[in-house]
């Protein structure tokens, strides 16, 4: 195998799963206001972006939003997908405002920082990240998502940061479960056979992680197949072992009824990133934006720092004359890197 990572010319880029970073900031950034207005999530998506920019010194960042519709081609073949995040009652329509309209003012940002952004209807960030970690074989990549589903991804030039643990994950690491550590690799058939309530996905039923574990202890160390588990379901079945649980599995049952080969079916179309569910366009545009360099006009810091000053930006830094500068400095880096590649390709 080749190491990219010793690579003189590698190109070291950031894939930001946008939704994910701003309602951490979102969220967890309550107190930040400006004339009455939250800016807690811009406030966070920036900071965060400029501190990984700065301590990694990444030569491209590149942001994935979930488009409008973005579940559509997964309702398509589960229709109960995410359907637990139907709107709640007297919900906070002033919230979901908010959360709009902060995350229209980040796109804005990240223009003028020379941060691209891919926002495609009817494409989830989560496909749009898998189809262009798939061909961009050159650059050496970190996946910024506590989505763990994206874990898949990670290979000999794909790591990933997760902001819930803290914690950079590489090739041959493992991803803390609910109740153990699994191999990255074997996400995919955990999220098959356990399902996903977060997303509204049946899993198997009585059939957790425990149990996955109790039958199957090899997906602990070695990457596991769901193809695997149920040859070896089957000879266990023969020799009258598993129970309920064993039988389940090979039926297809879940709690809300019994599927047989089609829930296995369905189940790794809606979880395999491999085969990332993505339109003709969301393919256009992610190709686009590995190959193409941005063009500089009408881009510029002095935007930038108007906009900090019309956001209440500049009253949340450090305090001191300099400290705009400071804050600055990383995206100036990043956008000197990308002026530089543009007249170079013009």
């Amino acid at each position: 195998m080749r190491n990219h990572h010793n690579k003189k010319n590698v190109i070291k880029t950031l894939l930001v799963d946008g939704n994910n970073l701003l309602k951490i900031g979102f969220h967890g950034v309550k107190d930040y206001y400006h004339k009455g207005k939250h800016i807690g999530g811009i406030w966070h998506f920036l900071n965060t972006t400029r501190r990984f920019i700065e301590n990694h010194n990444y030569d491209k960042v590149v942001v994935f939003w979930d488009g409008e519709d973005s579940s559509n081609a997964r309702k398509l073949i589960y229709p109960q997908y995410k359907e637990n995040r139907k709107k709640h009652s007297d919900s906070n329509e002033y919230k979901e405002q908010s959360f709009s309209e902060q995350k229209g003012r980040v796109k804005l940002y990240l223009e003028e920082m020379f941060i691209r952004q891919i926002d495609v209807d009817n494409n989830e960030a989560d496909d749009l990240i898998a189809y262009y970690c798939q061909i961009s074989e050159n650059e050496h990549k970190t996946i910024f998502s506590g989505d763990k589903d994206l874990t898949q991804l990670i290979g000999e030039t794909v790591s990933l940061y997760s902001p819930n643990t803290k914690q950079f994950y590489h090739n041959g690491d493992k991803v803390k479960g609910k109740d153990f550590e699994f191999p990255h690799s074997n996400i995919k058939t955990l999220k098959v056979l356990s399902g996903d309530k977060s997303d509204n996905i049946d899993g198997i039923y009585y059939f957790g992680e425990k149990t996955l574990v109790k039958f199957f202890p090899e997906i602990l160390d070695n990457t596991v197949s769901v193809s695997d588990i149920l040859t070896k379901a089957e000879k266990l079945f023969e020799n009258n072992e598993g129970g309920v649980a064993i039988k389940n599995l090979l039926t297809g049952k879940t709690k809300s009824g019994i599927y047989g080969d089609e829930f296995f079916v369905i189940n790794e179309k809606i979880v395999d990133l491999s085969k990332p569910l993505i339109t003709d366009e969301g393919k256009e545009l992610v190709e686009l934006y590995y190959s193409e360099t941005l063009d500089p006009e009408g881009r510029g810091h002095r935007n930038l720092i108007k906009m900090m000053m019309e956001d209440g930006i500049f009253k949340y830094l450090p305090k001191g004359d300099d400290k705009w500068v400071y804050f600055l400095t990383p995206f100036l880096k990043l956008t000197r890197k990308e002026k530089r590649n543009y007249k170079k390709n013009k």
